[in-house]
């Protein structure tokens, strides 16, 4: 279900469910360089890192501007995934969420980190 918000605002939402997970991703290559020992990988990770953070809060500070809350990862099934938004409006709230397939974000993802690391893309 769509909460009526604009289209600008679903994009951001959406995107920083991105970032989030991208976040997630890079620490945990982090964590593996600085266990091999692999200090130079290390540290260009971190400059990526810092560069999805520094994006990631643009976008949270956008949404918080705009009254917007993105709770917790719902899973729903083996196949799907569930991210519950509200939005504060004049005393109410609007709220929605958006549904995706694992599948699909992990392609998303994928394609998203090769951009990170200067894959074809």
């Amino acid at each position: 279900m769509r909460a009526t918000i604009s289209e600008e605002l679903l994009n951001m939402i959406d995107e920083s469910i991105y970032l989030n997970l991208e976040l997630h991703i890079i620490d945990g290559k982090i964590n593996k360089a600085e266990a091999d020992k692999n200090e130079g990988f290390a540290n260009h990770l971190r400059k990526i890192h810092s560069n999805i953070i520094k994006r990631h809060k643009e976008i949270n500070d956008h949404l918080r501007q705009n009254g917007i809350k993105i709770h917790e990862v719902e899973v729903l099934d083996d196949m799907f995934v569930q991210y519950r938004y509200h939005q504060k409006v004049n005393g109410g709230f609007k709220e929605g969420y958006n549904r995706y397939w694992k599948t699909a974000m992990t392609f998303n993802l994928n394609k998203r980190m090769k951009r990170h690391f200067g894959g074809d893309s």
